[in-house]
């Protein structure tokens, strides 16, 4: 059996019922018209697969062919003394023939082999389609060769469909709203509907006068269209947008043939968003490394002054006391000057051992105690208990319980409180701190107060004291890192208290949970 849609044009009534009588019995839809202008008119009101025309009159054939959608294919019947002046009219395209007289049989089996080598033809057309796309996607890097994409494959579509309009829309990332990405004539708002249907249910959509759904033909009524195909863009089982395509000719509508390729279509829409969409977080991340590799070598540098400036100010001033210290003793010794040579004597044990105690403090920063031994809490604990060797009482206080984090999370939050603590010894001249932790609604942050004497933090970060500036600058810039921020809060004479707070996410925290 057979199926497409057959207009004949044949001026004798009786012939034209006929061969209609005969295709009919075959499966075909087929139509019957008498005349040029009512076989014209047909054609633009309906899809047809096959014109066949009786060449009463050949020199009216070319007014005809020339007005003909170019899909249609077209069988010219005709007779020997005909078959000359045909040809010499029917002017250039692919045509058929077929000799009168003929039996119904061999208009038959012409009929079947015309439509059957259409749509071998058309199925070709659609397979060097697909391949070309498939070559075009692996080129495919930037948003603009994405959007000329979608726009070269809403032409495609409309043109291998028939569809006078097909809109292409995709999900927005962020707001989860369709968007119309392009498009092939003007498509009627109502359309955005049908595909936000096609949306929820992740499944294609045909629709024509024979749909048995009402609500679904309401829907194509209200767009104008007398049939409509939606199908939906796929990316690993989730729906990221919809091709909609619709037709306005009476009596049109979408073949399976017509589906299957729009689904392929989608498909390769759907490759093309997915690879531009990775495509791009992979740009964002690569810029978003490259910014934190910056920081993190400014960072580096900034600690190395922080360093150079703490062994020059502190350590090395005082080898220089000490070093006139002793030029001091010699002359001491010369003169017999006991009492104050024991004295001298003094103070340069005092500063040497001031200054041990100075380096072992910097070389422990450089080098914190081992977290994934000690665990962070302990190392804080530690780290606050050992202001005790300066006569500064300590608190440290836990409020929540506290997540797993990330060896850079860890390592930076205790290279923070050294700082601060660090700060404490040398310029607060506090006798109480307090440090708390806490873990509030996948936040994790450390507050660490004293009672010393406080001080202006604008007039340090614009620079009144060189190793305090590049202290406070590389813990900002630490905080920072991990996408949190420090907060300073000190007045004159009031103490001082610096927090440091940074996101865990939930996920975050499963993973490093589950690694370890």
């Amino acid at each position: 059996m057979g199926s497409g849609n057959i207009i004949i044009l044949e001026a004798n009534k009786g012939l034209q019922l006929s061969r209609a009588h005969i295709l009919s019995r075959e499966g075909y839809s087929v139509t019957g018209v008498a005349c040029i202008e009512e076989a014209i008119e047909a054609t633009r009101q309906q899809t047809y697969d096959l014109l066949i025309v009786g060449a009463d009159e050949p020199e009216r054939l070319d007014s005809l062919l020339t007005l003909l959608p170019p899909a249609i294919s077209v069988l010219i019947l005709a007779t020997v003394d005909t078959i000359g002046r045909v040809a010499e009219h029917a002017g250039t395209g692919i045509h058929s023939f077929l000799l009168e007289p003929f039996s119904p049989g061999k208009l038959k089996s012409t009929v079947t082999r015309i439509i059957n080598s259409t749509r071998l033809v058309k199925g070709g057309i659609r397979s060097e389609i697909l391949t070309s796309l498939a070559r075009a996607n692996w080129s495919l890097t930037s948003e603009s060769e994405t959007e000329q994409f979608f726009k070269r494959v809403v032409e495609i579509s409309a043109a291998d469909t028939e569809a006078e309009n097909v809109a292409l829309l995709v999900k927005e990332e962020a707001t989860g709203t369709l968007v119309t990405r392009a498009r092939a004539g003007k498509h009627p708002p109502e359309l955005q509907a049908l595909c936000n249907r096609v949306i929820d249910t992740a499944e294609p959509v045909l629709i024509d006068k024979t749909t048995h759904d009402a609500k679904l033909r309401r829907m194509m009524t209200d767009t104008g269209a007398t049939a409509i195909m939606c199908v939906p863009l796929l990316i690993k089982g989730r729906v990221v947008g919809a091709i909609g395509h619709t037709k306005v000719i009476e009596g049109a509508k979408f073949t399976a043939n017509d589906l299957s390729f729009a689904s392929l279509i989608a498909w390769w829409c759907s490759m093309v968003l997915e690879n531009t969409r990775l495509f791009g977080r992979i740009q964002r991340q690569y810029l978003h490394m490259e910014r934190l590799l910056e920081e993190i070598r400014v960072a580096q540098d900034n600690e190395r002054r922080r360093v150079a400036v703490e062994i020059h100010d502190g350590v090395a001033q005082w080898m220089v006391g000490a070093s006139y210290g002793i030029e001091a003793i010699g002359n001491l010794i010369s003169e017999q000057r006991l009492a104050e040579l024991e004295l001298e004597l003094t103070k340069i044990r005092d500063t040497v051992q001031t200054s041990i105690k100075e380096l072992r403090r910097a070389i422990s920063n450089l080098r914190p105690p081992p977290l994934e031994e000690l665990g962070l809490t302990a190392a804080l604990r530690q780290a606050v208990e050992s202001l005790k060797e300066d006569s500064i009482k300590c608190h440290m206080k836990t409020d929540g319980e506290l997540p797993p984090l990330t060896p850079a999370q860890e390592s930076t939050t205790y290279w923070i409180v050294q700082e601060i603590l660090s700060n404490i010894r040398k310029h607060s001249g506090a006798s109480e701190v307090t440090a708390r932790i806490k873990y509030r609604e996948n936040a994790f942050s450390i507050e660490v107060s004293d009672n010393g004497q406080g001080f202006s933090p604008a007039r340090v970060i614009n620079s009144e004291s060189r190793l305090m500036h590049l202290g406070l600058l590389g813990m900002k810039e630490r905080a920072e890192l991990l996408g949190g921020r420090l907060n300073i809060n000190s007045e004159q004479g009031k103490g001082t208290s610096v927090s440091f707070t940074f996101p865990v996410s939930s996920l975050e925290t499963v993973e490093v949970a589950t690694s370890g």
